[in-house]
C-alpha cells in the first residue's frame, strides 16, 4: 500500500529531495538460497520492466482515481465503480503497491507468491505483508545486517520511520551507494526509482528483506 493520497504529491517531493542527500534507513525482503534456486533473479527483473513497459497497464485509469489492474488481478472483493477492464480483467480501486509486486513475483515464480491470502497465502495487498513473508521464510534482512539488496528483492519504505511499512517495490539493481527500483502507485503509476544506501547519523535500524520487500529508504 501507498501513504493517502492526499500525501502523494507531498511525499513525492519528499522523495525526489532525499536522492540528493542520505536517506533515513532502508529494509529488504530477500529470497533464500533454496527459494533463489528456484526462480532467477534475472526473471523477477524481466516480469517488472515488462510491467513498467506495458502502457495498457503501467498507470491509474483515471489517472488519480485509484483503479489499477493489479488489485483487480488479486482482490476482486475491491471498489470498481468508474474502472475500466482490460486483459479480461476488472480494474479495482486501492493502493496497489503490494499488488504490483506480489504480481511480479508471482509470474516469476517466487515461492508461495501464487498463494492466494484467502488460502493461507501470507502475500496481501498490504505493504507490510511482505515483511511478514521474509520472517515466515527467514528471508528478512534488518539493515545492521549488511546484507546488499541483490535484483528481485523486495524492499520496502517506511516513510516517517514509525515502524509502519508503507511501501514496497522490486530491487532491480543495487551498488554501494544506490538501490534502483521498480515499483507500482509511485505517482499513480508504475515507475523506475532510486534511492541512497546512506543512513543519517543516529537514525534507528530498519530490515532488509531479499526477493521480497523492503522497508525504510
Amino acid at each position: 500500500m501507498k501513504p493517502p493520497k492526499k500525501r502523494t504529491a507531498f511525499l513525492s517531493r519528499i522523495l525526489r529531495s532525499m536522492l540528493a542527500v542520505p536517506v533515513v534507513a532502508l529494509s529488504v525482503v530477500a529470497v533464500s538460497a533454496t527459494q533463489a534456486s528456484a526462480v532467477s533473479r534475472p526473471a523477477i527483473v524481466s516480469v517488472a520492466q515488462d510491467q513498467l513497459g506495458n502502457s495498457t497497464r503501467n498507470h491509474e485509469s483515471p489517472m488519480g482515481s485509484g483503479c489499477n489492474y493489479y488489485t483487480g488481478y488479486f482482490r476482486s472483493w475491491k471498489p470498481a465503480d468508474g474502472c475500466p477492464s482490460s486483459d479480461g480483467v476488472r480494474w479495482r480501486n486501492s493502493d496497489w503497491c503490494a499488488d504490483f509486486a506480489k504480481y511480479v513475483w508471482q509470474r516469476a515464480g517466487v515461492p508461495y507468491a501464487d498463494v492466494p491470502e484467502g488460502s493461507g497465502g501470507v502475500l496481501t495487498g498490504w505493504a507490510s505483508s511482505f515483511k511478514d513473508y521474509g520472517v515466515e521464510h527467514g528471508t528478512w534482512h534488518t539493515l545492521a545486517s549488511g546484507y546488499s539488496p541483490q535484483p528481485g528483492d523486495a524492499i520496502v519504505f517506511d516513510w516517517d520511520q514509525s515502524g509502519d511499512i508503507d511501501h514496497v517495490g522490486i530491487v532491480t539493481s543495487a551498488n554501494a551507494s544506490t538501490v534502483y527500483t521498480i515499483e507500482g502507485n509511485s505517482d499513480d503509476r508504475t515507475q523506475s526509482n532510486s534511492y541512497s544506501r546512506c543512513v543519517r547519523e543516529n537514525a534507528p535500524d530498519r530490515v532488509l528483506n531479499t526477493h521480497q520487500s523492503r522497508e525504510g529508504l
